[in-house]
């Protein structure tokens, strides 16, 4: 009975827990790491981005997911609650993608994504699905369910 009720907390505060895991991927390990090219050696770290006057999108990888976070508690903003959750992940997705490429021109090379940058882009997934279903009033645990028989009934068959 513990399990369901945490595993139904989780589904409905998704996007609560997608945006930690976004602020927490910036601190673990490399963000971008050079693609083994002439400057093998070069990575960034996550948290390097954030406050780094090189690359000014980084500090809004950790702002967004922070709004994304305390924006249910500011009561001017009630009202688009839902939309504000929706924009965030869309936006740091586009921004982990651009700052990627200015990484990769400060470098003289290319960079791809090392742990940090792939734990960013599940937690914002994650931050995504739950604000989409919010936004289009889906109830997730509901379809999680449907799909869970669906695909029950597709092993009975076979």
């Amino acid at each position: 009975m513990q399990n369901n009720a945490t595993v139904t907390r989780v589904i409905r505060n998704l996007d609560f827990v997608g945006a930690i895991i976004m602020i927490v991927a910036l601190f673990l390990g490399d963000f971008y790491a050079d693609d083994g090219g002439a400057y093998a050696a070069q990575s960034v770290k996550g948290y390097r981005l954030i406050l780094n006057s090189d690359y000014m999108l980084g500090t809004l990888l950790i702002l967004l997911p922070a709004v994304m976070l305390i924006v249910k508690y500011i009561s001017s903003l009630k009202n688009n609650v839902k939309l504000i959750e929706l924009v965030c992940p869309i936006i740091t997705i586009i921004f982990v993608f651009v700052l990627k490429g200015q990484v990769g021109d400060v470098a003289d090379g290319t960079v791809s994504f090392a742990m940090g940058a792939w734990i960013y882009l599940l937690g914002n997934v994650l931050a995504l699905i739950g604000a989409g279903a919010a936004f289009f009033n889906v109830d997730l645990e509901k379809k999680i369910q449907e799909v869970a028989k669906g695909n029950q009934k597709d092993t009975n068959n076979k």
